[in-house]
Order: structure tokens, then C-alpha cells, then sequence
């Protein structure tokens, strides 16, 4: 992508965002502290305290032990490696003009799923993204299935998936052979929107052609929650797949399961499908019928959770579906501006809801 094609992704719209977005990466990544012990301190520290980093660390090192809550020890290895923070400024800015942008977990436009289906110490403190970030403002549904799948299976997850695109959803995908190839080479083909999560950082990653052309035309977002510069390693298989699938199940609004094994980490906030004729499990207990029934059911499960006070659930851990019974049907244009806070709602999803009403 060039500079004169690419459109520049921009969340912080604003210098000094950029240069406290340029600190966070270095902390993370470059600044020889393991990636929990930053995480932890960017959140009781910076975030916790409203503190912003870049500030702290433009500071003497002596002020850093408090402001940071560090040990004397973490403070020399900072202090050894504070001369790649400026370079950290510049290499972040080339990255924006190439088309990739950072998203911290104290920004706007980072996914509130991620808030909701991840504990603090496993969400990723920096996103990295190429594409509009605003279609995460769509509902995204992941479609789940094990390392072998019919091509019955197959065709029935693309219709699925195609069904639900048409109806303002955003489907979820992961960059991997099998299932998730097929569905993104069709919603590719029918210009669909798209997001997909990338196991390998997206500075290194070249998406191919037909994507690439996606991306530039605002329809298509790929997603990393690793290092931009991280490549995979070529002789053997990619050791961040499986943290890959993770984050892009965390990241979906709703799940469709359409073959065993089924997932670890179900919970209330997160509607589970399946396709019609597996066996239920626990955690998802309902087969999936049509586009509108997963719409109706993104706005059911919030409201549930929120009745019963749910805590903050760890994602490894399964736990019982809540459910709350309704005093009374709701108004078809009632639920229709509750979507829309989910996201725009088409005419076509309109009109089936209000049929749906008694």
C-alpha cells in the first residue's frame, strides 16, 4: 500500500495521543519488562491514576519509581533502553503512513467486547489494525468449528454468514487455512464486510489482492493483538494461532458453533448458536434460525447480565447462561433503536422484526 492510496488510520487524532501511543508500544515492547508486569502497571499506574505515560517518562528516571510503582532494578533496565522511546515516536508515525494504526486499551476505539469477555491481565494493551476501525461498531459474529469440517458444513457457515452480513452484522474470520479461508474468498466475492484477526504482526503481513483492495475500499479491517513487527516462524507451524482464535472469540459480539470440539470460555455476555442438528452443550443451548433471532438476542443477554449484577468472568472459564423472562413484549421500534445502538440496523431487518411482533 502506498501513501497516496492508503487512507491513514487515526484514533488518537491528535500529536499528543500519538506520541502517548508511541510510549505505550515501547513499554510493552521494547523497554525489556515482560509484557504482564507492563500491563499491570499501565493499569493501576496510568490508567488507574489518569496518569499519561509519555509524560512520566520524559520525567528523570527518579521519578519513575513512584510514579510507576517500579523496583529500583526495573528502573535501570528503563533507563538503559530510553533512548528507543524517541525512535519509538518515529517508527510508529511510518506505520500510520503505511496504512497501520495503534489503538490503546484506554481509547475510544478500543473493543468494548474485549472489556466485557477478557480479564484486565488478558486483554492486549495495544491493538494494531489496517482498515476502517469503525466497522467494529458493527454486532461481529464469529462462526467456530474443529480442524475438520464437511463441505455440508461448510456451504450451510457461508450462507449463514452471507445471511447475516446482508442484515448488518459484521462477520468475524481468522487468517487460516480451512473453514475461515472459504468464508472470507466468499465474502471477499459478494463485498461483504469483513474483519479478520491476523496471527502475526500486520507491519510483516501482506494481505493478497483481493483483500488488500477490500481494506483500501473501507469494507474489509484486519486486526493483530501481537507485536507489529512479529513474524511467524516459516519452518514450523505458527505458535499464535491458538491466541489468535482466542482473541477473535473474545472479540465477537455472538458465536455460531458449527462443529465439535466446542470452545472453552462460554459466557452469559456472549449469545452461543449452533447450527441446526449438533448436539447442545453447556453454554449454548440454542440452534440458530435466522438474522433477526441473533439481533434479538445481542439485546436480551446484555439486559440479563446486567439484572443479575454478573462480575467480571474470566474467559476460561464456562459459566451458566443467564435468562430473564420479559413483563412484556417490547415495541418492534423500541427494539429497533436498541440495535442501532449496536449499530445501523438495514431496512430489510426492520421489517422482519416488526413481523416477528405480535
Amino acid at each position: 500500500m502506498t501513501p497516496d492510496t492508503q487512507a491513514v488510520p487515526d484514533p488518537t487524532h491528535s500529536p499528543a495521543d500519538a506520541t502517548e501511543t508511541a510510549a505505550w508500544y515501547w513499554f510493552a515492547y521494547e523497554s525489556g519488562l515482560a509484557l504482564r508486569r507492563a500491563k499491570e502497571i499501565v493499569g493501576q499506574h496510568v490508567i488507574g491514576a489518569g496518569q499519561r505515560l509519555a509524560d512520566i517518562l520524559h520525567e528523570a528516571p527518579a521519578v519513575w519509581e513512584l510514579a510507576l510503582g517500579l523496583s529500583k532494578a526495573e528502573v535501570g533496565l528503563l533507563e538503559e533502553r530510553r533512548e528507543g522511546l524517541h525512535q519509538a515516536d518515529g517508527r510508529v508515525s511510518a506505520w500510520q503512513a503505511e496504512g497501520i494504526g495503534l489503538v490503546r486499551m484506554d481509547q475510544p476505539g478500543y473493543p468494548a467486547t474485549l472489556r466485557v469477555h477478557l480479564r484486565p491481565e488478558h486483554r492486549p494493551l495495544l491493538l494494531s489494525y489496517r482498515g476502517d476501525l469503525d466497522l467494529l461498531e458493527l454486532p461481529g459474529i464469529l462462526p467456530l468449528a474443529g480442524e475438520k469440517i464437511d463441505e455440508e458444513a461448510t456451504t450451510w457457515t457461508v450462507a449463514t454468514m452471507l445471511d447475516i452480513a446482508a442484515e448488518g452484522a459484521l462477520p468475524l474470520a481468522v487468517a487460516r487455512p480451512g473453514l475461515y479461508a472459504a468464508l472470507v474468498r466468499e465474502l471477499l466475492a459478494r463485498e461483504a464486510p469483513l474483519a479478520l484477526v491476523v496471527a502475526q504482526g500486520l507491519a510483516v503481513y501482506r494481505p493478497p489482492a483481493a483483500l488488500k483492495a477490500a481494506v483500501d475500499a473501507g469494507r474489509a479491517l484486519l486486526l493483530s493483538p501481537f507485536q507489529p513487527v512479529w513474524a511467524p516462524p516459516q519452518a514450523r507451524a505458527n505458535p499464535m494461532l491458538p491466541h489468535a482464535a482466542t482473541f477473535a472469540q473474545a472479540l465477537a459480539h455472538a458465536l455460531i458453533l458449527v462443529s465439535p470440539p466446542y470452545p472453552s470460555g462460554l459466557t452469559p455476555e456472549q449469545p452461543c448458536f449452533l447450527r441446526p442438528g449438533l448436539p447442545k452443550t453447556v453454554g449454548c443451548q440454542t440452534y440458530y434460525e435466522d438474522p433477526a433471532q441473533v439481533f434479538m438476542q445481542l439485546i436480551e443477554v446484555p439486559a440479563a447480565a446486567a439484572a443479575a449484577n454478573a462480575p467480571d468472568i474470566a474467559f476460561e472459564e464456562p459459566q451458566p447462561r443467564h435468562t430473564i423472562e420479559a413483563e412484556s413484549p417490547l415495541d418492534p421500534d423500541d427494539l429497533i433503536e436498541r440495535l442501532s445502538q449496536l449499530g445501523h440496523v438495514p431496512e430489510a431487518m426492520k421489517e422482519r422484526l416488526r413481523r416477528r411482533q405480535p
